[in-house]
């Protein structure tokens, strides 16, 4: 008989990890306990890495060049309030 694995109180469930679950308890188990994975799975989960890296570089950037487009907006509205002035 095998021991059931000690409680972990610091490991959360993901709500991908809910929908395996209830999708096959038992593939959640051999992944999530026993650690059993496919070549499959491996490949997804590292696509699925790549994809989420850029995104984040593309918010990345669009915060970027709003910040960018704000600055250079002020910029023009105090040359213009500068000329006006003069």
């Amino acid at each position: 008989m095998i021991a059931a694995p000690e409680p972990r109180p610091d490991r959360f469930l993901s709500a991908s990890e809910l929908g395996e679950y209830a999708y096959c308890r038992r593939a959640w188990w051999l992944r999530a306990v026993r650690g059993v994975t496919t070549e499959t799975q491996g490949t997804r989960f590292s696509a699925g890495h790549a994809a989420h890296r850029r995104h984040a570089w593309s918010l990345w950037w669009a915060r970027a060049l709003g910040w960018l487009a704000v600055l250079l907006v002020a910029a023009a509205l105090a040359a213009v309030a500068w000329s006006t002035w003069r």
